[in-house]
């Protein structure tokens, strides 16, 4: 069942919710029509925000209106648009497109984040064009499309943080003994200006006693967002162990800049699909060393490089499933057969507000692999595929 049918069923009917105590929607409605006419008119310096109900409660641009609380708006990170995470007591944790919203009725403290670092704390109301706030210096207002994050309460460090983990194990015994761990991980800081990241890719497997994969990828991303489309990308880079690969160490430090090229969303009869777009480049530093050379080669290697990257990511159902792509070229212009690529596929299927279906894709390729010291050569490309249960702790 879809969000919107969900809403519908069991807390509204078109524009007018039943509340649960208090307030209705009726008198939320009320409340938020007559502040919007006063802004217009122009708000006196006495004028104090007159709410319809003690709890949060949002209008989606269907008509329907959920009461509950709202606990973060957030950007995505590298993708434009921005999540917001709501609770409801009859629908659980919701997190819902930013643009999927049509108004925000909140009586309690949250602090509000502008572009060029404005931070106010109050309560607030927030209409298709304006985000208007009182606090104890009176009501002010905000243009909607300055809006950056919400989060509960005044400005706290903890409301800037997110953590995902996924674990995949499998195993056979028998006529074969063969097992294998995937672990991913990752760390997410953003504020609204800035963005910082950390990820951890590691796959342990074995056959018949015989250890026959061991990689380790990690990632490092930051961006420093300065405008609407553009940011800067003050440090980013991976580092990779893979055995198999013959890499003990490959480390690619980079700094640049991105873009988002577009956000489209198209609205379905019973939900809305969106689809992101994102473009990275810069410069950077490939330093290189090997588990085994033959003798005469060059160990380790140093080189230059010109980072491409893209970033895809669609959302079907009201965002229950996101589809993300991720492709990253390091073009090593002082060796080229040191040019690498990267490459992942997320699908993640949401069962609650923190647990989902995982299925990860990988390739890894590497032009022309340095041989071992037996003067065997490893493949060009890597493959793995992995499906896991994974942990989101916002």
């Amino acid at each position: 069942m879809t969000l919107a049918a969900m809403a519908l069923g069991v807390c509204c009917v078109p524009h007018v919710a039943e509340a649960q105590m208090g307030g209705d929607a009726t008198s939320v409605q009320g409340a938020m029509k007559q502040t919007e006419r006063k802004v217009v008119e122009g708000l006196s310096s006495e004028y104090r925000l007159e709410f319809g109900d003690t709890d949060d409660w949002i209008e989606l641009k269907t008509g329907e209106w959920l009461r509950g609380d709202l606990r973060w708006l957030r950007p995505k990170g590298l993708e434009a648009g921005q999540d917001l995470n709501f609770y409801s007591n009859k629908l659980d944790g919701l997190t819902l497109s930013w643009g999927s919203v049509a108004g925000v009725h909140s009586p309690k403290i949250k602090s509000y984040t502008f572009k060029n670092k404005l931070k106010v704390s109050g309560k607030a109301m927030i209409t298709k064009d304006a985000v208007i706030i009182e606090n104890d210096q009176g009501v002010v207002t905000y243009p909607r499309a300055q809006l950056l994050s919400i989060s509960e309460g005044p400005p706290r460090e903890r409301t800037w943080w997110s953590t995902m983990l996924s674990l995949g194990f499998s195993a056979n015994a028998g006529n074969t003994s063969q097992g294998s761990l995937t672990t991913q991980w990752s760390l997410m800081r953003m504020d609204g200006h800035t963005l910082g990241g950390l990820s951890y890719n590691g796959t342990v497997a074995y056959t018949d006693g015989e250890l026959n994969v061991n990689r380790h990828l990690g990632d490092v991303s930051t961006a420093l967002f300065l405008w609407d489309r553009f940011y800067l990308i003050p440090i980013a880079g991976q580092l990779l162990y893979d055995a198999f690969q013959n890499i003990k160490l490959r480390a690619t430090p980079s700094t640049g800049a991105g873009v988002y090229l577009f956000k489209k969303t198209r609205q379905r009869k019973k939900h809305t699909n969106q689809f992101e777009w994102d473009l990275q480049s810069g410069l950077g530093y490939q330093f290189l060393t090997f588990l085994s050379t033959p003798t005469g080669a060059k160990d380790p290697q140093s080189d230059g490089f010109i980072l491409f990257r893209t970033h895809w990511k669609l959302e079907f159902l009201n965002d229950d499933v996101e589809l993300t792509i991720d492709w990253r070229t390091v073009l090593a212009y002082t060796n080229f057969g040191s040019t690498n690529h990267t490459g992942t596929v997320d699908v993640s299927v949401e069962i609650t507000d923190r647990f989902s279906f995982l299925t990860t894709f990988l390739f890894l390729r590497t032009r022309d692999p340095q041989p071992r010291a037996d003067d065997s050569v490893p493949k060009e490309n890597d493959y793995q595929i992995v499906v896991s249960i994974a942990l989101t702790i916002n």
